[in-house]
């Protein structure tokens, strides 16, 4: 059975390494720290799972855009590892122009994947980070309540600085936690350096 003219384990291979890979982007450059909030949101799976459904659309489309795609190297003879490295190279399959709309002579505008992802993208990280940041205070609030003052917030988190960080990292943390004028920048100052884990011991409920 084939959809579409393609092995369906292949489709749902590209798409599972799609949405791992654009998971793991995501989180890694913008929630490297606080990776539990993001993943308890509806939106995130939202957002990898769209990934997935348009890694195997690039995929299925490999087969009619030869001139705009080249896929070489050492078994890329084998379809399964083509759609192993389409899941990979999604944001770079994103540029595959699907048709161009010509609006005159010399006037063109090509439409591609990657023009049905400016229609959804921006929406979905905005209220990614919207939902992050709710459930950011939500984690904050509580423990910023036990501090007494914004002092007391800075002494905590600068007593509790892990013995591993080098002394720059040190010394960059101490600096960042001396700008903050709130107990809840202290703690979220302090949350983006070392992490959710040690983050609940230094300021416990």
């Amino acid at each position: 059975m084939t959809v579409f003219g393609a092995d369906p384990g292949q489709l749902a291979l590209t798409s599972a390494i799609a949405m791992a890979v654009t998971g793991l982007e995501l989180i890694t450059t913008t929630y490297p720290r606080t990776a539990t909030f993001i993943l308890k949101s509806f939106g995130f799976y939202c957002y990898v799972i769209i990934y997935g459904a348009l890694a195997a659309i690039a995929y299925l489309l490999l087969p009619w855009v030869g001139d705009q795609v080249t896929v070489q190297g050492v078994g890329l003879s084998d379809p399964w590892v083509k759609a192993a490295i389409v899941g990979f190279s999604i944001k770079a399959f994103l540029h595959i122009r699907v048709f161009t709309v010509s609006t005159g002579p010399g006037q063109s505008f090509p439409v591609g994947l990657e023009t049905f992802v400016q229609l959804f993208e921006p929406w979905m990280l905005r209220n990614l980070e919207l939902d992050h940041y709710y459930r950011l205070q939500d984690f904050v609030t509580p423990r910023k309540d036990r501090c007494a003052d914004v002092a007391a917030a800075q002494a905590k988190a600068k007593r509790s600085i892990p013995t591993t960080f080098t002394p720059a990292d040190r010394a960059a943390l101490e600096a960042d936690i001396d700008r903050q004028i709130t107990r809840e920048g202290v703690i979220i100052c302090y949350l983006t350096y070392v992490g959710i884990k040690i983050t609940k011991n230094t300021f416990p409920l």
